[in-house]
């Protein structure tokens, strides 16, 4: 390969990731809960080949169709390869004890509702979301019984890689998510997963890569 066509090939990939970065990689939300009351919680899977650093991560959660001033929480710790971080509710009340047990962290970040957009980031690139930026469908995104109110919604095994569009029509039955009824929790604290990627998990990894 040429350094011209690696320049300019690696100038396109740049340009693609003008606005919002995106890069498919195998970290991405494996679980959301939003049932009744407080009982909510939210799942990261690491189904990269490597631990991972969780300083790397950011969510970004935006409510009710806003496109600024998100909320923005960022974590400690390793992540192993083919573990999950679960982020539960923290209120006093109305949160299942099993939530709270399964807990690697309890954070207002599921102060959320089914109208409300979740935005995972790797080394500030977008590799997953839930909902669609910019947008409030008032009370939830998707098709009775897959939608993002009042359900549980796990990651289908065969989901390798997140939905890095956070601008596109979205449908959470089209992003491989599984629905069970309200308050199903007895899927927190583990994913099921027919891929573990072997790195490359960085998000630039793509790009970095023509230059070997």
């Amino acid at each position: 390969m040429t350094r011209l066509f690696k320049t300019t090939l690696a100038v396109a990939l740049v340009l693609g990731f003008a606005g919002v970065a995106a890069a498919q990689t195998a970290v991405f939300f494996s679980e959301y809960i939003e049932g009744s009351s407080n009982n909510k919680a939210v799942e990261i899977y690491n189904g990269t080949s490597s631990d991972l650093d969780m300083s790397r991560v950011r969510v970004e959660r935006f409510n009710n169709g806003s496109t600024t001033l998100p909320a923005v929480y960022t974590f400690t710790g390793t992540l192993i390869s083919g573990d999950v971080f679960v982020i539960g509710n923290p209120s006093a009340t109305g949160v299942d004890p099993v939530i709270v047990a399964q807990s690697d962290l309890l954070s207002t970040l599921t102060y959320y509702n089914g109208d409300d957009v979740l935005i995972l980031y790797l080394d500030s690139i977008v590799v997953d979301s839930i909902g669609q930026l910019g947008n409030d469908p008032g009370v939830f995104w998707g098709t009775a019984p897959i939608t993002t109110a009042e359900y549980t919604l796990v990651r289908d095994a065969g989901v390798c890689v997140g939905d890095v569009d956070v601008s596109n029509f979205y449908d959470p039955a089209l992003d491989g998510w599984i629905s069970y009824p309200q308050n199903t929790v007895s899927y927190l604290g583990s994913h099921t997963s027919n891929c573990i990627v072997a790195n490359d998990e960085s998000s630039w990894g793509g790009v970095k890569a023509l230059f070997r």
